[in-house]
């Protein structure tokens, strides 16, 4: 055997977690760490099982972010500025149909009947309300990873801790440039959720407490395929988990010594 996995295990392991038609999905992983694909064809070969199983009613969402952009002049274009989130993302955003958050540095595309509420008429914020988690988790959405672990991958643990308004993030302000779909290019504000810098470099937890705290009443799907897994699990259920823990302990995203080297800084305060 010459490759890893075809497109009937890819069928079967999405199966195995419980993927099905009309579902709404948001999508994040890394294609090379399931091993070689049986055809040359890999990207377009993913799509279409994903449709296949979603058929015409489901939605696929995923990350189309473009960090490079940070503090730099290029215009954000709608239509033609590149993902830098991977060689799926970037054949996915490029699907006719497909709907981009007008975002200039964290975005998130859609494809499929939810894909307009999901990504238009957004806020200028990453997370909050009127950001696609808000409304993905409003659809009961499902989070799949493929080939990455899923605690490494969760970027929507930032939408909960906006929502707390965790004191060792704020909402940093940016003034970029963005090319509409119809060509018009205006300046606009917009904001990312950062960490304080006194806290940048420093050990991450990696989620750890928070993956543990949702496994404790929730169960993550899991699926082998290839030489990694795909996992599973809903976005809504998860925003809870979270809610609920920062509840308890509100740097329970901060490691140990990010957790000591804030509260000290806070005390000088």
């Amino acid at each position: 055997m010459d490759f890893d996995y075809s497109y009937r295990d890819l069928l079967s392991a999405y199966k195995k977690i419980h993927l099905k038609k009309n579902d709404i999905i948001y999508l994040t992983g890394n294609l090379i760490s399931l091993g070689k694909f049986y055809k040359k064809d890999i990207l377009n070969e993913h799509y279409k099982a994903l449709n296949n199983i979603l058929g015409k009613a489901g939605t696929i969402t995923f990350p189309t972010h473009t960090f490079n952009l940070v503090n730099k002049k290029k215009i954000f274009d709608l239509k033609k500025t590149i993902s830098e989130t991977g060689a799926f993302t970037e054949f996915l955003r490029k699907r006719k149909g497909s709907i981009r958050q007008s975002h200039p540095f964290s975005s998130i595309t859609g494809i499929g009947k939810k894909a307009r509420y999901i990504c238009s008429d957004n806020t200028p914020h990453v997370y909050g309300p009127h950001s696609p988690f808000d409304r993905l988790i409003d659809l009961n959405a499902k989070f799949i990873c493929f080939g990455i672990s899923p605690n490494l991958t969760a970027s929507q643990v930032h939408h909960a801790e906006f929502m707390m308004n965790v004191p060792y993030r704020y909402s940093k302000t940016f003034l970029h440039k963005i090319k509409n779909i119809n060509g018009k290019v205006k300046l606009k504000e917009f904001y990312l959720f950062v960490l304080y810098k006194e806290l940048i470099g420093l050990k991450r937890e990696r989620n750890k407490k928070i993956f543990k705290h949702f496994e404790k009443k929730n169960k993550i799907k899991k699926a082998k395929l290839g030489k990694g897994y795909i996992y599973s699990y809903s976005l809504k259920d998860f925003y809870n988990s979270n809610i609920e823990l920062l509840k308890k302990d509100i740097y329970c995203w901060l490691s140990n010594e990010a957790r000591l080297k804030f509260k000290k800084i806070k005390n000088k305060d």
